[in-house]
């Protein structure tokens, strides 16, 4: 009775225990992550570093979610990076804006998007 007792708490214990996902981070982490994520991002793609001193990063259905947009030449740089609980990158998203002129759309003129899977 005492191994099958034994047996039964070792797998429930085992059980909690791979479903336990690593620590979560704080606002201001998740915020530095990002930042820095945006930056190598955009310096792949433009070589520029703009982000700095950003906006607090937000908990949005159980991730982390950050955004900022920056001037750049005549236009707008703009990031998203979205992070799991625990930081692992989910996407980097960065987007050049073109300035708006009387009769254009404006919007987006390129996006350089990518970096890893869903939720």
């Amino acid at each position: 009775m005492k191994i099958v007792s034994i047996i039964a708490l070792t797998l429930l214990l085992a059980s909690c225990e791979s479903s336990r996902q690593g620590p979560s981070l704080s606002a201001g982490q998740a915020a530095t992550q990002a930042m820095r994520l945006a930056n190598d991002k955009a310096f792949a793609l433009y070589q520029s570093r703009p982000f700095q001193d950003g906006k607090p990063a937000q908990l949005v259905a159980g991730h982390w979610t950050w955004s900022d947009q920056r001037g750049y030449g005549h236009g707008d740089i703009q990031a998203t990076v979205e992070l799991a609980k625990d930081g692992s990158t989910n996407n980097v998203s960065i987007q050049l804006l073109g300035s708006q002129t009387p009769g254009s759309r404006g919007g987006s003129l390129f996006q350089g998007g990518g970096g890893g899977g869903g939720f």
